[in-house]
């Protein structure tokens, strides 16, 4: 596996703060919860910081504001050495308030903040990190105007795109058409083929509707149940690889980190959605996102013992 591909991802960054609590509050309910933690967060941050610790050389692009949380974040990124071309704004850092139950599942409510702010012009700006990656890697928690700018930069350049359409939006099919890889959960995929969240369609029907709409191939992360990479010419599953779930969030994140390094070792579609697979398994073991996305010793390990389970 050649060392250190070049990662550049565009994104947003958010303080999170989290909560436990017994089950997931419904609307109109105070749930009393504990274990109250705060971590750096944001989907481009922590992707970022998963392709580097997956064993990327990794540049990330974004947007903060003038506060402790945005000054912390440029602390975070020098210690995970990654190079931040981000904007500091007077808006303030994007913050992300978190509740997770018992069994680990969570329900997430963002304020963007400063991340509204990050424009295809600030893009431009890192023209130089964008054009010199070998994998682009970028998420919906910023303007779309952002996202296309740096997928425009990127593909003129000749790198792979990494689109992970979350949160989902409507998304053109001129910028779908730029996308290598495209990476939904089953939720993103209906949607994205013009279906209700909890459509009675299956994922592969659902991600040869988005195929067609222009993306090279199609993963869709299954969570417990693997992943399904489809192409034009094949749909396989990727099996799970079973861990003790502590806390679900960020497993998305780590997915897509270690298969943009993957992907820019050369690795096939198979082989990175194993490694991203076993990054997303990994992230599930350990409370908040940061402090659980894996080192690429870890990956190496958890792969190796689930193909001799």
């Amino acid at each position: 596996m050649t060392d250190a591909p070049r990662i550049a991802a565009v994104g947003s960054y958010n303080h999170d703060m989290s909560v436990t609590v017994p089950s997931l509050p419904v609307p109109g309910e105070t749930a009393s919860g504990e274990d109250f933690q705060e971590h750096a967060g944001g989907k481009g941050s922590n992707q970022a910081i998963a392709a580097a610790r997956s064993g990327g050389d990794v540049a990330f692009v974004g947007c903060v504001g003038n506060d402790r949380f945005g000054e912390s974040a440029r602390e975070l990124w020098v210690e995970e050495d990654i190079d931040a071309a981000v904007r500091s704004v007077e808006t303030a850092t994007g913050v992300a308030l978190i509740h997770v139950d018992e069994a680990g599942e969570n329900a997430i409510a963002v304020a963007s903040g400063a991340n509204d702010e990050l424009d295809a012009e600030a893009v431009r700006s890192a023209d130089g990190d964008l054009a010199g990656s070998d994998v682009f890697l970028s998420q919906l928690e910023i303007p779309l105007e952002a996202v296309t700018e740096g997928v425009a930069i990127a593909t003129d350049a000749g790198a792979d795109v990494v689109l992970d359409p979350a949160p989902p939006r409507d998304l053109p099919d001129d910028l779908l058409a730029r996308v290598s890889v495209l990476t939904p959960n089953e939720s993103e995929v209906r949607l994205l083929a013009g279906h209700e969240p909890d459509a009675d369609i299956g994922e592969e029907t659902a991600a040869r509707a988005v195929l067609a709409r222009g993306p090279d191939a199609v993963v869709v992360t299954l969570g417990a149940d693997g992943a399904l990479v489809v192409t034009d010419d094949d749909a396989t599953a990727v099996d799970p690889i079973p861990v003790d779930v502590v806390d679900t969030t960020g497993a998305g994140d780590a997915f897509n980190g270690a298969f943009a390094v993957a992907r820019g070792n050369g690795l096939s579609l198979l082989a990175a959605t194993e490694r991203g697979i076993a990054a997303g398994a990994l992230a599930c073991t350990e409370r908040g996102v940061v402090p659980s996305l894996p080192e690429r010793s870890a990956i190496d390990e958890l792969i190796k013992r689930g193909r001799s389970a």
